[in-house]
């Protein structure tokens, strides 16, 4: 059970405010009782945007502590023997008081710095150093990243204090009287926040996306707010208000596909074949012409989105949002260290748990009969002197280079093709769930046929639906077509490869046996997160992952959702262990937030 934070435990949450300063440079601490002058830090918009600015720089520092709450605490990370203390105590969700991965202190540090911006930026407006349609952009932007560091801390913490209005002082934090919300409150709370915002656009004018910082765009770095609304309602199962947000993100582009050949891989999940001569300008495991049976023949391109730098075309295809970190500027990237045995003398930390590389991975057969899955081997991890390495943050450069770039890949087209299907799928829509997980809309989910077998004039219909005749409706509707007979049509998913057919994987089957629609809704959640953790692994997801679809399943019938947590997931990490986590019950689920 949580033990309830005092007003001194909260004071020292906020010690540290924002100190207006460029992108990528530390935030300064300020002690109890001092108070910012904001009539000169507020003074016209381009202050404003050094405050967003700094805001993000500050954001940057939770990269570490975000990924090890949601995949240490899951099944598919590990620590070495080389491990911290307080690493093993999180591997195992039992923290110390001092542990400081389950120190609050810096999320609560980012959400005052968005309180005290919010706060001003009210102030702006009504003083006219800020107009409407500069301050609704900014807004926005600052509200719904408070919103995402509030949803962390609920799925990690169950119960936590939720704090809206600027503490500049320990006497302001007292008026504050911080109300705690437990996590399904929360969500409900940060919906409301949510939907109340002035926009859910994206910057589209701001001089904060205009111009690159010493060569990096900072267009990927700002919080995409529909897909964050639309992962609020699928934690609170409202299925088709999530679907339609996800679907109008992936609509990215759609009406520039006829006229452009790039615009179909606009978060489409890109799927062609390679012409060896070329190199690939996107992201997928392939053979060389003629050596598809050939292990050596395999270029594993997939991994390649890991090497990027934020801001780039091919980045822009599958990022969503994505920071790019350089050794030059604070906040350091401190992720590669924790899993990189070059990095620290060989003393790495974490590692891929047995279950994910054996179990997951090695699991998988592609579509060559080659029996394992590039995304793990080669791609997110790497066996070297029979060892195994997280590799995913290890892909910018090579140790000593100096360099010691990185990148933090917060949300991806193949995370938001997943959680679109998610919702789809819960809103009684499993084939197409089914679909976007396998061998994608091009594939022969929707390539109908007429009753003798023959096809359709146009070769085949691939619209998404029940027959050519009966599409489904928005935001269940696709169009892959790609034929010239009997006219010209180019879908705007007509290259979608889907999840598993990008990775080269033979399709998962959908059992002829389910009897009701029920039955493949559970059949196809089920695959979804299996999906997601071949897809996604290590990237600070699995934890929010499970724990979403977990509480669902409690919901429909209580202790459902514990078993699949615990027995068909993490318990499997454990199996050869002297010590395990025991999160077999939903009230096991938290971690403390000490006094």
């Amino acid at each position: 059970m949580n033990k309830k934070p005092t007003n001194h435990r909260l004071g020292t949450f906020f010690i540290a405010l924002l100190a207006f300063v460029p992108l990528f440079t530390s935030c300064v601490d300020i002690e109890p009782g001092e108070v910012l002058d904001y009539k000169h830090a507020y003074t016209d918009v381009d202050a404003a945007d050094a405050a967003i600015r700094g805001l993000y720089g500050q954001f940057m520092s939770l990269a570490d502590r975000v990924v090890v709450l949601n995949e240490l605490r899951a099944d598919l990370m590990d620590v070495t023997p080389y491990a911290t203390t307080d690493l093993q105590e999180i591997n195992v969700s039992r923290p110390s008081e001092k542990n400081v991965w389950a120190d609050v202190t810096p999320f609560y540090q980012v959400i005052q710095s968005c309180n005290d911006i919010l706060f001003n930026f009210n102030t702006m407006l009504n003083d006219n150093r800020m107009n409407k349609a500069e301050y609704s952009e900014r807004y926005s932007d600052v509200a719904a990243l408070r919103t995402w560091v509030y949803l962390q801390l609920g799925i990690h913490f169950g119960r936590v204090p939720y704090i809206t209005a600027p503490t500049v002082t320990l006497s302001d934090l007292d008026k504050n009287n911080a109300s705690e919300l437990d996590l399904d409150a929360l969500i409900v709370e940060l919906i409301s926040c949510m939907e109340a915002l002035p926009t859910l656009e994206n910057y589209k004018s701001s001089p904060l996306i205009q111009n690159n910082v010493d060569g990096y765009s900072l267009k990927p770095f700002f919080i995409d707010k529909r897909c964050l609304l639309a992962d609020l309602y699928l934690y609170d199962n409202r299925y088709q208000e999530a679907a339609t947000l996800y679907r109008q993100v992936l609509a990215t582009d759609e009406e520039l596909v006829a006229g452009n050949k790039d615009a179909d891989r606009k978060y489409r999940i890109y799927c062609s074949t390679w012409t060896s001569s070329v190199s690939p300008d996107w992201y997928q495991i392939l053979y060389q012409d003629g050596r598809g049976n050939d292990e050596n023949g395999m270029t594993n391109f997939w991994r390649e989105m890991f090497a990027g730098v934020a801001g780039s075309q091919r980045a822009s295809w599958e990022h969503i949002w994505f920071f790019t970190y350089d050794n030059r500027y604070e906040p350091k990237f401190t992720l590669r260290k924790l899993f990189d045995p070059v990095s620290d003398k060989g003393n790495y930390y974490l590692k891929p748990s047995e279950y994910v590389v054996d179990e997951l991975w090695g699991a998988e057969m592609q579509q060559n009969g080659f029996p394992f899955d590039v995304r793990g081997i080669t791609g997110a991890y790497e066996k070297i002197g029979g060892e195994n390495y997280i590799r995913k943050y290890s892909y910018f450069d090579v140790y000593p280079s100096g360099t010691a770039k990185g990148g933090w890949f917060l949300y991806r087209a193949a995370m938001l093709n997943l959680r679109y299907a998610e919702a789809a799928n819960r809103a009684g829509y499993p084939k197409l769930a089914w679909a976007i997980v396998n061998n994608g809309l091009f594939g022969s989910m929707f390539d109908f046929k007429k009753a003798d077998g023959s096809a359709y004039p146009g070769d085949s219909v691939k619209i998404s639906g029940d027959s050519p005749f009966e599409p489904y409706p928005f935001p269940y509707n696709f169009d892959a077509r790609y034929t010239d007979s009997p006219v010209r049509i180019r879908g705007a998913w007509r290259g979608h490869g889907g999840i598993r057919g990008r990775a080269n994987l033979t399709n998962v089957n959908f059992p002829d046996n389910l009897a009701t629609k029920d039955d493949s809704i559970h059949f196809v959640e089920k695959l979804i997160v299996h999906e997601a953790a071949l897809e996604l692994a290590f990237e600070g997801h699995r934890w929010e992952d499970l724990i979403r679809v977990a509480r669902r399943m409690n919901k429909e019938n209580a202790g459902s959702g514990d078993k699949f947590l615990w027995d068909e997931n993490i318990a499997k990490k454990y199996k050869n262990s002297a010590v395990a986590a025991d999160l077999s019950s939903n009230d096991k689920w938290f971690l403390p937030i000490y006094k």
